[in-house]
């Protein structure tokens, strides 16, 4: 990814290979599908997270996807989200656009992987990426100012013991 130093060493001045950004929108996490009811592996409201098993919105309520992508659910990626979601709405455009427009403008991306669980996400995700007019420097620039508050919010996690012996969560569980 671009925080481990691979967008760098894949530049034109480097490598000079394509750069794919993987699972664009987190899991649905970046389609807002998720910020009203949390997903099934994290609602405290068991009744209601069982229902989203039975009827899943997407895999963060599924347990096979749910269960292993907690980095795009942790407490600081979900402020993100809560963020990048604002700059949408303060631009008119929903937060999968954003995410898949911001995709497309970066010089370093030569590809965006993304996943669809209807035909209506797929037809957004083709009108987000035929758009020709880019996204303004200023959205730009609001974006890269929330990454650079936690470059790595997918790996932070408030649910940390006092020690690295079990307790809390570090990463993520193996199933």
């Amino acid at each position: 990814s671009e925080e481990n130093g691979v967008a760098e060493a894949a530049s034109p001045y480097n490598e000079n290979v394509g750069f794919m950004a993987y699972n664009a929108l987190a899991g649905g996490m970046l389609t807002g599908k998720y910020r009203d009811v949390p997903s099934a592996m994290d609602d405290p409201d068991r009744q209601r997270a069982a229902k989203s098993l039975e009827k899943p919105r997407g895999r963060m309520d599924t347990r096979g996807w749910g269960g292993t992508l907690y980095r795009y659910r942790t407490d600081a990626a979900r402020a993100a989200i809560e963020e990048y979601a604002e700059i949408a709405r303060r631009n008119n455009m929903s937060l999968t656009e954003l995410s898949l427009r911001w995709c497309r403008q970066r010089n370093l991306i030569t590809t965006t992987l993304v996943g669809h669980t209807s035909m209506d996400q797929l037809k957004e995700s083709i009108k987000c990426f035929t758009t020709k007019e880019p996204l303004s420097e200023q959205i730009m620039w609001d974006v890269d100012v929330v990454h650079m508050k936690n470059r790595l919010p997918l790996f932070s996690s408030a649910r940390v013991g006092k020690d690295w012996y079990g307790e809390g969560i570090i990463g993520e569980p193996i199933p």
